[in-house]
């Protein structure tokens, strides 16, 4: 007889479970938040982690992929990206201001009107119009970052927001106000990677060569074997989401 898990219609356990955070927010005592089981990774996913495709891993506190510095964007470098949006920003501006500076100061110079301090400064001339053209992106990506912190949210978490009715929109990791979400993003310790370059190799290394497709271990105890939910004891259901938990109820 064959063993549940070859059987094509078994049912294999949940991969999703939801955890009771802590809220900030006035009014809310804890939310409830959801977790899932990556079948990638073999892994439980950490709150706010998420699975991308293009790195083929699962990413903590993952905001985006980023297609510019070919990289996702999450706990570990975010505040790395943001500043490299900053000073991108700040160059594009400081190149404009700099590059129109030196014609008018070379018009005040030379005693000639702007126009022909133009012809001749071409090269910081084009310099201004470059910073014009190049600055505005940055700017843009920065105003929405700072945003984005500001409400303690990801990009992937504000943009998976509008699938729901503005009523129905919760935001469990917020600190409660908009300085308090800057410290804890921009000011936090950095946490340790999970990867230990200097380690020796071993069969299965996800440090080098491609795994799409292919199980690096075994799938985790309580995802093994299926057993099917329907072989399994169903007295007690697995709560579901509730929303925000009100201080009235506590």
């Amino acid at each position: 007889m064959p063993e549940n898990s070859d059987d094509p219609l078994t049912l294999g356990p949940p991969t999703t479970d939801w955890i009771r955070v802590k809220s900030h927010l006035p009014g809310t005592s804890a939310m409830d938040v959801p977790t899932k089981y990556c079948k990638t990774c073999n892994i439980w996913r950490p709150l706010r982690c998420h699975h991308c495709r293009i790195c083929d891993n699962c990413i903590e506190t993952q905001d985006h992929h980023c297609v510019w510095i070919n990289n996702c964007v999450g706990r570990r470098n975010y505040r790395y990206f943001f500043t490299f949006v900053s000073t991108g920003t700040l160059l594009g501006i400081f190149l404009s201001l700099a590059s129109l500076g030196h014609c008018v100061q070379y018009r005040s110079d030379q005693g000639i009107s702007f126009a022909q301090s133009v012809t001749i400064q071409r090269v910081p001339f084009a310099m201004f119009l470059y910073g014009l053209l190049a600055a505005p992106y940055p700017a843009c990506l920065w105003a929405y970052h700072l945003y984005l912190m500001a409400r303690g949210e990801t990009t992937r978490e504000y943009l998976n927001s509008h699938k729901f009715l503005k009523k129905d929109r919760h935001r469990p990791f917020s600190q409660g106000n908009f300085l308090r979400n800057w410290t804890v993003v921009l000011l936090r310790p950095r946490p340790p990677t999970y990867l230990h370059f200097k380690k020796e190799y071993e069969e299965g290394d996800r440090r080098f060569g491609e795994r799409r497709g292919q199980r690096i271990a075994a799938l985790a105890p309580g995802q093994q074997g299926g057993g099917g939910m329907e072989m399994q004891d169903v007295g007690r259901t697995r709560p579901s989401f509730q929303g925000p938990t009100s201080l009235k109820g506590s």
